[in-house]
């Protein structure tokens, strides 16, 4: 990583810029990295971190949020960047990730920079471990203290696998160690004041885990939780409250993730404090002193914050009216709380993002995620129901093709990743290319996908290319079984877990579809058995993986070439950390010596992310060009 200062970056004006409409875009239109993301403001309000593309990669860009003078650019030149964030006015960190050329591990680590790019370094030296750079505190009082919780080796067999705590002054790189590492434990949750008082650890093999606890810094630890037989429901504190003994947890005991009291000296959930209708929550918002709780967030159709505090719930409602129509979320705040950064979005238009300042009420425009395109809608996004074969009920998003008829289209079944995540109404680059070159586009939330409760999450136990192939299936014939498709131009296409769907419904039921779309797919489990085996949870990976399906084998599309009946399109990464090239590369191999008609592309740079524009236009022109060759849209 290495950090230079750009003068003149017209971060605004190359932001701002919008594109007339035409019938049909070019593909460099969708393929585009976001021209800027993630923006969070610095504690002062006047500074802004994001990431911004430039020459078709995302560097971190810290800009004025006036945005006069210089901007400085930060090169993320290798691995993975998982996040950044400020810890005064001068200091940010970052959490980088890659692959350990020693060891051949994925490691993360943190880097420390001056807003202003004069000095940069990292707090570790070396890259040490694959949790190595879990920052549980920092400091609100204007200094550069964190809390890190590190592991110093990557081998299970060391005393130092497991992470140790330090202080650290991440101007001075200055080290305190303040808890030893423990055996098993893996994570650490420290409280608002920087005392460290809960740790999480796992016992035989990552099956089983237990719970350790002290009220004060000086106390010691002691375990006051344990779960057993590969449950992992321990009562982890999300975040200790003001009120002495508190603390406030998530928990599904009732069917769905809601938020609860939690009786630290108990571990006991008490007093629900929040639950979405219909959905699990997915995150707390605290105050900037870590005691309160000032909202929580949730995904039903679309990403929606509920605010308990009653500043927070009239600036949003000003905003909901001011962009009526709108996803608006305010997505970072000065500590003073009179500037706001705001995106506005919709399913039909990638977003924008403003500032906002509350004393004077003014909103600035501070740039569009895709200037090509800019903010006119353009294909329909809507949420629809389905029914399994089995009477389970699901949903799934349903993107179609502007203008014309919605009646007989041609469909492309779209599964998305994970498997435990989902899809909801939001702007995606590929769904939209793909209803722009007129295809209704179906992406089915199968048994398994997260969002909906705990028994639609655990539907999908054991069930990997067997009911949730069926879901997906099932997803397809409702499309045909309501007019919408045209049963015979219909193919399946996806990512990562929803290349495997794509892989498997070539050779599970090929009748189906005329033609399969694989990117980062996995095609051999017990391979990405092994594979996953090397990284934290020893035998809880293992048995989360053998889970899966009851015979892994059986479900792979590896071991299933022979009976691949539909022309197979296959994109890989070469540089891909989640899921190694291999599992598309010697599946591509099994199905030529069968003689299946297959179509395989390699991208050199290429990782699991799309996070090279060269790599998204590639991909999509490949996409298009298979698609106009075996289920043209026209």
């Amino acid at each position: 990583m290495s950090g230079v200062t750009a003068s003149g970056l017209a971060l605004a004006a190359a932001l701002c810029v919008s594109s007339p409409a035409a019938a049909e875009r070019p593909i460099a239109d969708f393929a585009r990295l976001p021209a800027i993301a993630g923006p969070e403001l610095s504690p002062n309000g006047k500074q802004i971190i994001a990431r911004a593309a430039q020459n078709g990669a995302q560097k971190i860009v810290i800009f004025n949020t006036d945005r006069s003078g210089e901007s400085t650019v930060i090169d993320a030149d290798k691995g993975d960047l998982n996040w950044y964030r400020w810890v005064n006015n001068d200091w940010l960190i970052a959490n980088v990730g890659n692959v350990a050329l020693d060891t051949g591990f994925y490691v993360t680590r943190i880097v420390a920079f001056r807003a202003d790019g004069s000095k940069m370094h990292y707090v570790q030296q070396k890259e040490v471990g694959q949790h190595a750079g879990d920052v549980i505190w920092q400091a609100n009082d204007g200094s550069t203290r964190i809390l890190l919780a590190s592991q110093k080796s990557v081998y299970a067999s060391d005393p130092d696998f497991w992470p140790e705590v330090s202080l650290v002054d991440v101007a001075t790189n200055k080290f305190d160690k303040v808890v030893w590492p423990k055996e098993g434990v893996m994570s650490w949750y420290a409280d608002g004041s920087g005392a460290v008082r809960v740790g999480i650890g796992d016992e035989n093999g990552g099956r089983d885990h237990r719970l350790l606890y002290r009220d004060r810094a000086q106390d010691g630890f002691r375990v006051v939780a344990r779960t057993g037989e590969g449950k992992n429901d321990l009562p982890v504190p999300v975040l200790f409250l003001a009120e002495p003994g508190k603390a406030a947890a998530f928990s599904d005991k009732n069917g769905r993730t809601a938020l609860y009291m939690l009786d630290l000296a108990t571990m006991q959930t008490g007093a629900m404090l929040y639950e979405a209708p219909e959905h699990d929550l997915d995150s707390l918002i605290a105050d900037p002193t870590e005691t309160q709780i000032r909202g929580v967030r949730y995904t039903d159709t679309r990403r929606r914050t509920v605010w308990f505090d009653p500043k927070m719930q009239q600036v949003q409602a000003g905003l909901e009216q001011a962009f009526a129509g709108k996803q608006v979320q305010i997505v970072s705040q000065s500590a003073d709380e009179q500037t706001f950064v705001i995106r506005e979005s919709s399913p039909s238009a990638p977003g924008s993002y403003y500032t906002l300042s509350l004393g004077t009420g003014k909103l600035a425009m501070l740039g569009m995620e895709n200037p090509a395109i800019g903010n006119k809608p353009l294909a329909a996004v809507k949420t629809i129901s389905y029914t399994a074969r089995d009477g389970m009920k699901l949903n799934a998003v349903l993107t179609l093709p502007s203008g014309g008829t919605s009646k007989n289209l041609p469909l492309i079944v779209l599964p998305h990743g994970g498997p435990r995540a989902r899809d909801y109404e939001h702007w995606d680059f590929w769904t939209q290319f793909l209803a722009d070159r007129g295809y209704a586009v179906l992406q089915p939330n199968y048994r398994g996908s997260t969002g909906f409760g705990a028994a639609y999450t655990a539907a999908g136990d054991g069930e990997w290319g067997l009911k949730m192939q069926d879901d997906v299936d099932d997803a397809r014939a409702w499309a045909v079984t309501t007019g919408l498709a045209d049963g015979k131009r219909v193919c399946i296409a996806g990512g990562s877990y929803g290349g495997y769907v794509a892989m498997r419904a070539a050779e599970r039921n090929p009748d189906l579809y005329r033609c399969a779309i694989s990117f980062a797919g996995v095609s051999d489990l017990p391979a990405i058995l092994k594979f996953d085996s090397q990284f934290v949870g020893g035998l809880g990976n293992l048995d989360y993986w053998k889970s899966r399906a009851p015979d892994l084998r059986a479900v792979s599309p590896i071991n299933n070439a022979e009976r691949t009946g539909i022309p197979i399109l296959v994109i890989h990464g070469k540089k891909d950390l989640r899921v190694p090239l291999a599992q598309s590369k010697d599946y591509v191999e099994k199905l030529k010596k069968a003689g299946k008609p297959v179509e395989f592309y390699i991208q050199p740079e290429g990782d699991h992310h799309f996070s090279r524009e060269e790599d998204r236009l590639s991909f999509l022109g490949q996409m298009e060009a298979f698609l106009d060759k075996h289920n043209p849209a026209n």
